[in-house]
């Protein structure tokens, strides 16, 4: 079965070959030793849990259960894609159920919007995977500079993408993921990872670099770039991670790691304009921080 390695996570992914999204086919690998088995299957999906089900959240769009130590995400709309999802507690295990009626690998359309909503859900997977193993995915725009992640982080639309972009044109800076990157604690050092989920930026590479800072970028008439405390970092950091708040562990687990890239990096509030002299000012800190000056 096709294997994936993904954040130091290898996915193993039973499942048509023309339903899994072309992105995956960069971090495909043989022969690993299997994190998380995900089956996808075509069939009309089972029933809801019964009464003994624990409610974790439920909205007119979704409805998702707690049940005999496994977590049930299941859809209003029987025909989105996929319609139930049946997950371990510990991620490890996962079962995606796909109305048989887009079983047809010959119809272009459907191909497509089969492959977009398995490779979201799937993230979904791998976010819960990775939060109980010292990891998380974190909304950004990451370059590699000088063999080190420096993470571009803040809200759709504020410039993320212009800002890297930025870096690639004055200093030919790779980009490591142009939307999402996930971030790990590996011996106590934050290392980031580019991932197959990468927006409409079209940019990431398959590989993983130490963390060397995280920037939160805030649009502004004038560039002015501010270190911040710890508690500042950390909620900024929050706010821009992937979270299933569906319990307590979880939680706890998110903010732990959350609080360790935050003691082990530093992180920067970027209030700047989409021009060079931002770029100038972020490259100058790094350069004074690592002569020690």
């Amino acid at each position: 079965m096709p294997q994936y390695h993904i954040a130091n996570l290898v996915l193993e992914i039973t499942a048509p070959e023309w339903a899994l999204h072309e992105n995956l086919c960069f971090f495909a690998i043989e022969n690993g030793q299997t994190d998380v088995f995900c089956q996808v299957v075509f069939e009309k999906r089972p029933d809801e849990p019964d009464e003994g089900a624990i409610i974790i959240a439920k909205t007119p769009g979704t409805s998702i259960y707690e049940y005999q130590n496994q977590i049930y995400n299941v859809s209003g709309d029987e025909k989105d894609i996929p319609s139930f999802v049946i997950t371990a507690k510990d991620f490890l295990l996962c079962t995606m159920f796909v109305d048989p009626e887009y079983m047809d690998a010959k119809d272009s359309d459907i191909i497509q919007i089969v492959r977009n909503g398995l490779f979201a859900s799937l993230r979904d997977v791998v976010i819960g995977a990775l939060v109980q193993r010292s990891g998380l995915i974190i909304h950004s725009s990451t370059i590699i500079r000088q063999g080190k992640g420096v993470m571009f982080s803040a809200p759709s639309g504020i410039g993320k993408s212009t800002h890297t972009h930025l870096w690639q044109q004055l200093y030919q800076t790779p980009v490591l993921d142009g939307d999402t990157a996930a971030c790990r604690i590996v011996d106590g050092v934050p290392v980031v990872y580019g991932l197959p989920w990468c927006g409409t930026s079209g940019e990431f590479i398959n590989t993983s670099v130490p963390l060397e800072a995280v920037v939160f970028l805030q649009q502004s008439q004038n560039n002015s770039l501010t270190k911040l405390d710890l508690q500042e970092a950390i909620l900024r950091l929050a706010a821009r991670c992937f979270l299933l708040p569906w319990n307590e562990k979880l939680m706890n687990q998110y903010f732990d790691t959350v609080q360790e890239i935050a003691e082990s990096v530093d992180c920067y509030l970027l209030n700047c304009l989409p021009d060079a002299e931002a770029v100038e000012l972020v490259k100058n800190c790094l350069e004074m921080k690592e002569t020690g000056i």
